[in-house]
């Protein structure tokens, strides 16, 4: 169906575009594809080089302090 392509791409099984992350949000044209992004992202804090929380800057309009980052697909063991 759908599949990342790096941290900012979303294409679908030929390869076309059918989303991209600009300035923090994705932008599409089709809620279906919105829908997946939310199913297989999620909000996290952001952490700096040494592992320590980023906090918000009050005089920017983004929130620095919380970041999205893919889902990893958990895969069964085998026995």
């Amino acid at each position: 169906m759908y599949r990342f392509e790096g941290e900012d791409m979303v294409v679908n099984s030929r390869g076309d575009v059918m989303a991209q992350k600009s300035h923090g949000e994705w932008l599409t044209k089709e809620q279906d594809v919105l829908d997946w992004i939310s199913e297989n992202t999620e909000k996290v804090r952001a952490r700096n080089s040494k592992g320590h929380y980023i906090k918000d800057d009050p005089t920017t309009p983004e929130n620095e302090a919380w970041t999205t980052k893919i889902k990893k697909k958990i895969k069964s063991k085998t026995k």
